[in-house]
């Protein structure tokens, strides 16, 4: 009876006590869309905060349908906004930003959203005053051409301002970490979408702009989620960790994109399609990462490639049925993107 009683008070007392309330910028991307599930799964109220286009609508309507969240459509680089969306929060994770290849396409605004809305929200926690934490995602791309000098990368390593993106993010880093805020900086690894339409849009001219020996750490953007959401309630203050997948997710791009491009049933492409690096400035910015720490703190590191590629398969769903049919017609589009394939 004793038992029944201590039981009944400990729900009360656990019932009684309001879900934190976090809130997400840039939700409804690639690693926001993993990320959300996992929060909500965990008990935390969370509010998620993007601009309103359709594919984040249509993002947005998915998740609804499964998960109750807030949303509130705004823009990173407006005080008002970001204001409504700070308003009575507990954590926040940032991850509004411009990426690849846009960034590079329109700089001006990579640097008003990446460094500008970064510091705004920062700037509007620092009035707040009751953040319990605030998680910035970084990025791999900090380091720069890096494959020339060697993995893994670790946090120490210095960071490379190599054009707009990383210009940014490494600008933005430094305002997170010189803030008054308890910060936790995650740079991120190679975290590939399984979305069809996402992937479609980086098989462009730009996959071909990687060398075949260049070396990626990938990692499954669940497992970033899950990074980030062990992050909230783990020891991580004041700490900079990388995120990627452990030593059995560490491959060669080749690697990467035959094991893809054959679960997509195109086919790997010509290797004369691939730029032949004459430098480091040839190389891209994935390498190796030291993730030890990281590991410790967050327990994320549970799944792999074959993971990634059953996803994929899934995501696919009838298109494998026809994809033999139009395989020819795909791979002629995509080699003629690139600037390096001669027939």
């Amino acid at each position: 009876m004793l038992e029944y009683f201590v039981v009944e008070i400990f729900m009360t007392v656990c019932l009684a006590v309001p879900a934190m309330r976090v809130l997400v910028t840039g939700a409804f991307g690639n690693i926001g869309s993993n990320t959300i599930p996992q929060l909500t799964e965990r008990g935390y109220q969370v509010r998620c905060f993007d601009l309103q286009t359709k594919r984040n609508e249509k993002t947005a309507h998915k998740i609804a349908r499964r998960y109750t969240v807030e949303i509130i459509w705004g823009d990173i680089r407006s005080e008002d906004d970001v204001r409504r969306a700070v308003r009575d929060i507990d954590y926040i994770v940032h991850m509004a930003a411009i990426l690849p290849p846009m960034s590079e396409q329109n700089p001006d605004l990579t640097w008003e959203v990446n460094f500008g809305g970064t510091d705004n929200i920062v700037s509007v926690a620092e009035e707040m005053g009751s953040l319990s934490k605030f998680i910035y995602t970084s990025s791999i791309a900090t380091y720069g051409h890096s494959t020339g000098r060697g993995p893994p990368k670790t946090a120490s390593d210095p960071q490379v301002a190599i054009d707009a993106y990383p210009k940014s993010k490494i600008e933005a880093e430094k305002r997170v970490r010189e803030s008054s805020l308890p910060w936790t900086v995650l740079r991120l690894g190679a975290g590939i979408s399984v979305d069809l339409e996402w992937l479609g849009q980086s098989m462009s001219g730009e996959m071909f702009h990687i060398p075949r020996e260049q070396r990626i750490e990938f990692v499954h953007p669940k497992d970033v989620g899950l990074a980030i959401t062990n992050a909230l309630s783990a020891d991580t203050v004041g700490k900079i960790l990388l995120i990627a997948g452990g030593e059995r997710c560490r491959m060669t791009y080749r690697e990467f994109m035959k094991r893809t491009l054959e679960t997509l049933g195109i086919g790997m492409l010509p290797d004369s399609a691939f730029i032949v690096p004459k430098s480091d400035e040839d190389y891209y910015h994935t390498d190796f990462m030291d993730t030890s720490e990281a590991e410790t703190l967050l327990h994320f590191q549970t799944r792999t490639l074959d993971d990634y590629l059953d996803d994929l398969r899934k995501e696919l769903g009838w298109r494998r049925r026809v994809m033999p049919l139009v395989r020819w017609y795909i791979r002629r589009r995509l080699l003629a993107a690139s600037p390096y394939y001669k027939r």
